[in-house]
């Protein structure tokens, strides 16, 4: 097994790090790489669903990738947008999957979308959005959000008026996000939220997740009692300019959760952890804007970011979706981390 240094403990994932790097040749001489930047074989279609929660009067519309020559169900990924976007948002990640035969489904959440800002005058953008994360309401939706798709997803499948109908694995469903889409990802992964109240959204069809730049709680103090109940395989990434636009959440604290959260070692489940150098909280978002004023890194550093995420993710789904284990050993034994090379640096806790 391998852990990563915590509260000052001795870091065996450093000290086997020399031998790990001895064996990356043979590792990626036995191993197949399928991973590469560019998309898989399958041609994409997309299309747009408006859904309505009645016990909530809740709009949730969502947008669909799917690989249109898919032969039977195919495993789902809900994905979830950060604060202030929409369905159409991280489209780079949705439409990628796609290609590699996986239904991607994205999330648009009333209350924290485009809706926050698209009507205020632009000086005034970023105070209101700070309003949106206060509202505990728009946390606890979104949580309620995902259980409500995959509900409705349950269904839709079932119908055979519909246009899934018959093309979901709901056996295998991961959810990705980004930023407030991260900690959508926590909630339904089991992360403990509510103050006083301890409360939780785990979903237990929810079998992985990719939480990008994730959000981390100010109190310090919580962070045990908030991440240590994640308890499903978890793909963590956020970078060294990863501030945040909206909050006083520094780049060190995004590792928070990945460290929390017990891994293989603590008798939890795997997890990683990608820590892109020169990555900023924007990187992840998918939309490269050279006059982006929240950009703190070179936009011209995004494809490369880009291609490097979807590679692991890739990976990571195969592996903890569809239990592919050459696309694990990809991952655990240092072909990867030879990849990301110097830009970035992997940990993770998963058995050897």
């Amino acid at each position: 097994m391998r852990w990563t240094t915590m509260h000052g403990l001795v870091s065996a994932r450093r000290v086997t790090r020399l031998v790990l790097l001895a064996t990356v040749l043979t590792s990626q001489a036995a191993i197949a790489d399928p991973y590469k930047p560019e998309p898989g074989p399958s041609q994409v279609e997309t299309f747009l669903l408006d859904l309505h929660d009645e016990a909530r009067d809740r709009d949730v519309p969502l947008r669909v990738y799917r690989p249109a020559d898919a032969d039977g169900p195919r495993p789902v990924v809900l994905i979830s947008h950060g604060l202030g976007g929409t369905r159409d948002g991280l489209s780079y990640l949705g439409k990628r999957w796609a290609t590699h035969g996986y239904v991607c489904v994205h999330v648009q959440h009333k209350g924290s979308d485009d809706g926050v800002w698209r009507d205020v005058p632009p000086r005034d953008r970023l105070e209101a959005m700070r309003r949106a994360t206060l509202n505990p309401d728009n946390a606890t939706n979104r949580a309620k959000d995902t259980t409500f798709v995959l509900d409705e997803l349950t269904r839709l499948n079932k119908d055979e008026a519909s246009k899934l109908h018959g093309s979901l694995d709901l056996d295998r469903a991961g959810i990705a996000g980004h930023s407030f889409g991260a900690w959508t990802c926590m909630a339904a992964g089991g992360m403990t939220t509510g103050g006083l109240r301890a409360v939780q959204h785990r979903d237990e069809r929810v079998r992985c997740m990719i939480p990008l730049s994730p959000p981390v709680i100010a109190n310090e103090r919580l962070y045990e009692r908030t991440y240590k109940t994640l308890n499903i395989p978890a793909l963590f990434m956020t970078g060294t300019l990863d501030t945040s636009p909206i909050t006083s959440t520094t780049a060190e604290q995004r590792k928070a959760p990945y460290e929390t959260m017990p891994g293989v070692s603590g008798g939890g489940p795997p997890k990683y952890l990608i820590n892109f150098d020169g990555a900023d909280h924007m990187t992840f978002a998918g939309e490269t804007r050279t006059n982006n004023r929240l950009r703190k890194a070179d936009p011209e550093t995004d494809p490369v970011f880009h291609g490097l995420i979807l590679q692991s993710t890739t990976a990571f789904l195969d592996a903890h979706l569809l239990g592919d284990e050459s696309a694990k050993e990809w991952l655990d034994a240092g072909a990867f981390e030879e990849v990301v090379g110097e830009q970035g640096e992997v940990e993770m806790d998963v058995q050897e």
